[in-house]
């Protein structure tokens, strides 16, 4: 996850660009929390008290809200890098798909973020403890899990996997 969120548009008639924010700077932190991707800002942007780290070339400044935002920053962010699945199931729809498919469907996803943003499936077995942590404490529900099979030696001959993953 990167350290950083690049703002790569401002909204007309927003608060960003009231403040004199630009496409180009990256919003380093709120409330000292990082901000690496969407999922963050969205729940962090969230606090009454706000106070943001921006970072414009190699310039840092804080901006401050006493009440809040009663509405959206107002800023585009960078899109999500997605990551990448490291199984070879036997049932995957990216094996499926005929030869000279466009890349958008040859590639195997495996992102909690995107089944918490779009509903994609996830096996979950490239998961971090520390993203699992994320994923408790900023309540990211749904997330759509692909179980198939709880037999642990079953669930490894189904995925593709040499370890055992620790789903349950």
């Amino acid at each position: 996850m990167a350290t950083n969120m690049k703002i790569i548009g401002i909204q007309n008639n927003s608060i960003a660009r009231e403040i004199g924010l630009q496409p180009g700077d990256e919003l380093v932190s709120i409330n000292g929390h990082p901000i690496g991707d969407v999922l963050d800002y969205r729940f962090y942007i969230d606090d009454d008290e706000l106070e943001l780290e921006i970072k414009r070339g190699d310039e840092k400044f804080i901006v401050e809200f006493e009440d809040g935002l009663d509405e959206d920053l107002g800023v585009e962010l960078e899109e999500l890098q997605c990551s990448s699945c490291g199984n070879n199931c036997i049932f995957c729809f990216g094996d499926q798909n005929p030869p000279g498919v466009r890349s958008a469907l040859d590639f195997k996803d495996e992102d909690y973020r995107m089944s918490f943003l779009y509903g994609n499936y996830v096996t979950l077995t490239n998961t971090s403890r520390k993203s699992l942590q994320r994923i408790v404490d900023q309540r990211l529900s749904p997330i759509y899990i692909s179980v198939h099979a709880t037999d642990p030696e079953v669930r490894r001959r189904l995925l593709g996997i040499r370890r055992q993953d620790r789903l349950l």
